[in-house]
């Protein structure tokens, strides 16, 4: 049943990941008014939301709870994953806000570093982080909330500078500031 189970997940991120090939990453959030109305600095550079400030973006309210590199295995064998580099673990409370069922997968959220490369979750890592994994997929109705931990396979020497959030595949994002 665990086995059938996982290649179904599987199947279906692999779909998932198939679809968001062509999906927007574009993380800035800038405005084209042409209204000053303080220093360009502050025009420039909005204040980003950090750890445990709740973050709406469509129907989800994004909490991003604690962060720390966890080394580079996760699990119990048999069912354990090993990183390419190390594990980041970054602890996530997702709510619905929203007036209807909405359902959250992995794939709506990105880890950036300093120079802006970006980084997507390792599912599977995720799923054997412990717990029940509500945070790879969870179907969330109006009012519940999900929390949970989501890995990512980070070269070493790597340190995420923010999380990327989602509502869909396509959206563009809001970021929540790691350091």
């Amino acid at each position: 049943m665990r086995r059938s189970t996982l290649a179904a997940a599987g199947a279906a991120l692999a779909l998932t990941v198939a679809l968001t090939g062509c999906g927007a990453t574009s993380t800035s959030g800038g405005s084209a008014s042409g209204a000053s109305t303080g220093s360009s600095a502050e025009a420039e550079a909005p204040q980003t939301p950090g750890l445990n400030v709740p973050v709406t973006v469509g129907a989800f309210e994004f909490t991003a709870l604690a962060a720390a590199d966890v080394g580079t295995t996760v699990g119990e064998s048999p069912l354990s994953q090993t990183a390419q580099g190390s594990f980041y673990r970054l602890d996530l409370k997702i709510a619905n806000v929203g007036d209807s069922p909405e359902t959250f997968i992995v794939n709506y959220v990105t880890l950036e570093d300093a120079d802006g490369k970006t980084y997507d979750a390792d599912t599977l890592a995720t799923m054997y982080a412990g717990g029940d994994a509500q945070t790879w997929v969870a179907a969330i109705n109006p009012g519940n909330a999900v929390e949970g931990p989501l890995l990512f396979d980070l070269p070493a020497g790597t340190t995420p500078v923010k999380l990327i959030v989602r509502d869909n595949l396509l959206s563009g994002g809001t970021a929540i500031a790691l350091g």
